[in-house]
């Protein structure tokens, strides 16, 4: 009777010890795909995540490079919308010079000012050793290459693709040949009223300067109505100038703003794909596996308590 009474007893609690063991092997064979139990020793998991990962950092030097070619636009922009004022002022004190009995040596003495910080202007477009505003002496404007976008092709490559945009449409002030220069070249031509003009804005010392014909901006007391109007002619050509060359700067800056969010976009979903690709998911099954490890090693404990105190029952029953 006792051999019979232990068996029973014995028995089932070693397939219930058995079984338990066996269920946290179960538990990590079901672990979803990318668990830690599979996913540890993948190769092509661990490929995919760097890869993704090697992208976000390509794409983020990218998104560096535009930053700076947004910051060379919007500089470049904001020192034309401001020269654009100044010359609003000009032409305003050009009309103004025609009014009977005005002040022109007071009039000329505001149009130096305004020219002087139309200079000022010019030369505090510089960024990142660029200057879409002045050239300087010995140069010429050229075509300038900025960062606009990014793509990639089928195999995941960055390509970085380039916006050309040629400076001499946005020069103001030329110091090596004055003709590339909006405000330094010479105007000439014929007003509405039949009187011919022939003017200049700003002296910047030119290496190359205007021809001889042409005369500088400015009233005094002799100047007479006609030669004014030439002048408000050729103020008002520098004018068209000045929105022909906002008009290209602030294009190239909207091609670079909209991909700059397109790019900040991708950044943000590839970045939740690396987090959850590497972090949470291996994070969640590694915490559901221990879990699971921890009940086993409970539930073993206590079927060897609960086997002992039977055993030890039984043999007080004998």
């Amino acid at each position: 009777m006792s051999s019979i009474l232990t068996d029973l007893t014995r028995l089932p609690s070693s397939g219930r010890t058995e079984s338990t063991r066996a269920q946290p092997v179960r538990s990590e064979r079901a672990a979803p795909a990318g668990g830690v139990a599979e996913t540890a020793g993948s190769e092509a998991y661990w490929s995919i995540a760097t890869t993704v990962k090697s992208s976000s950092i390509s794409l983020s030097s990218a998104e560096d490079a535009q930053a700076l070619s947004a910051a060379l636009t919007d500089k470049a922009s904001v020192a034309l919308d401001a020269a654009t004022e100044v010359m609003s002022d000009i032409q305003s004190k050009l009309y103004l010079a025609k009014t009977p009995g005005v002040d022109k040596d007071g009039v000329n003495s505001a149009l130096s000012d305004l020219k002087g910080r139309l200079l000022d202007i010019a030369q505090a477009g510089s960024f990142q050793g660029q200057n879409w505003l002045q050239s300087e002496t010995g140069k010429v404007p050229k075509v300038q290459s900025i960062v606009g976008s990014v793509s990639s092709d089928r195999n995941g490559d960055v390509a970085i693709n380039i916006i050309d945009f040629d400076t001499a449409k946005s020069t103001l002030v030329a110091k090596e040949d004055a003709s590339d220069g909006l405000l330094t070249r010479s105007y000439s031509g014929i007003t509405r009223s039949g009187a011919p003009y022939d003017y200049h804005l700003l002296e910047a010392g030119a290496q190359i300067a205007v021809p001889p014909s042409s005369r500088e901006i400015s009233v005094s007391r002799s100047v007479g109505n006609d030669e004014i109007e030439g002048m408000l002619s050729a103020v008002g050509r520098m004018m068209r100038g000045l929105t022909d060359a906002s008009v290209g700067v602030n294009a190239a800056g909207a091609r670079v703003g909209g991909a700059s969010a397109t790019v900040a976009r991708i950044m943000e979903t590839v970045g939740g794909e690396v987090r959850g690709l590497i972090d949470t998911g291996m994070e969640q099954d590694a915490a559901r596996l221990a879990a699971l490890s921890v009940q086993s090693k409970l539930r073993e404990t206590g079927l060897n308590i609960t086997n002992t105190t039977m055993a030890a029952t039984l043999r007080a029953l004998q």
